[in-house]
């Protein structure tokens, strides 16, 4: 009797054990939490996840939200890992979000943070079923990476070039152009005093010219002036002779005017005529002789002086009748 009561005891130890040991199970893979307040979202990302493990924290804006649940690579983009978040419901996580791979200093130990999103955009909605996909921004590590190695191809062109230019042929090309310039500066000292002596006579040369140029400009106004002299004497000397010859040339057509008007009335007594016309006949006769006396006397002072004509200023003899 008294080893059935033992077994009892046994069985009863071992079936609170149990029981035990299972309500610990759920304990520890927190069954006994509200899988209501949390979401499920997808991150896809094409770097270097090293030191992200599962359980790895998420943040928004530095604030624990929730973890890494699930890493596994992308079956249907190898290039790609994707990660599947669990995040608490209420966080404002939105269609311009973006979540990036940081580091917790130098432990190398990562997390996923989440960031951006204005207030204007919509909010990101997720379902259990099907996931919403998060964009991803490159983490610092890899925009260092990319602008060094951006750095480093521009620096391995430049020293190429650098290089090709500082090659031994370029050298000595440098080094004879350099030896050319040092004879070249040398004679064009040698030649110094001829060419301090050159721009001294193309000083003295430009002065001549400038003295020259005025005084041609003062010869053309004393060209100008002695025309202009040459007009006034020769209208002064043969105006008043072209007069004379013109009230001569006037009288003479009257006269014979007058005669052929005599003639033409029948009027015959020639000696009446004549008595009448001679007085004038010989007027004009005299005024001829006069005119061509003076053009004969104008003729021969120019002769005798042409420049009379522009540098003496002549009154001219009064004409017939004046």
């Amino acid at each position: 009797m008294e080893s059935k009561v033992n077994y009892s005891l046994v069985g009863l130890f071992v079936l609170l054990l149990s029981i035990c040991l299972i309500a610990f199970a759920f304990w520890l893979g927190k069954y006994n939490d509200d899988e209501d307040q949390y979401r499920h979202y997808k991150v896809y990302i094409t770097e270097s996840i090293s030191g992200l493990a599962p359980e790895a924290a998420v943040k928004f804006h530095g604030v624990d939200v929730g973890l890494v649940e699930h890493i596994q690579i992308n079956p249907h983009n190898s290039g790609e890992v994707e990660l599947i978040l669990k995040i608490k419901k209420g966080t404002p996580i939105r269609t311009d979000s973006a979540a990036t791979l940081k580091f917790f200093g130098i432990t190398g130990l990562a997390f996923i943070e989440i960031a951006g999103g204005s207030n204007n955009s919509p909010l990101l909605i997720s379902s259990e079923d099907d996931p919403a996909t998060i964009p991803t921004a490159p983490s610092l590590i890899k925009r260092l990476d990319e602008t060094l190695s951006s750095v480093v191809t521009k620096l391995s062109v430049t020293l190429d070039r650098t290089n090709a230019i500082m090659s031994d042929t370029n050298i000595q090309n440098f080094s004879q152009t350099l030896s050319t310039l040092k004879v070249l500066t040398g004679r064009i000292n040698g030649y110094q005093d001829e060419i301090d002596l050159l721009l001294k006579n193309s000083a003295q040369t430009q002065q001549h010219i400038d003295q020259a140029m005025i005084k041609v400009a003062d010869s053309a106004g004393t060209v100008k002036t002695s025309m202009d002299t040459f007009k006034v004497t020769m209208s002064e000397r043969l105006s008043p002779t072209m007069k004379s010859w013109g009230e001569t040339s006037k009288k003479t057509n009257a006269l014979l005017d007058k005669i052929d008007t005599a003639i033409n009335r029948g009027d015959y007594d020639l000696h009446s005529i004549a008595a009448e016309s001679t007085v004038e006949l010989n007027e004009l006769i005299l005024q001829s002789r006069i005119l061509q006396n003076e053009m004969e006397l104008t003729l021969k002072s120019l002769r005798e002086s042409p420049s009379d004509l522009l540098f003496k200023q002549a009154k001219p003899n009064p004409g017939p009748g004046e």
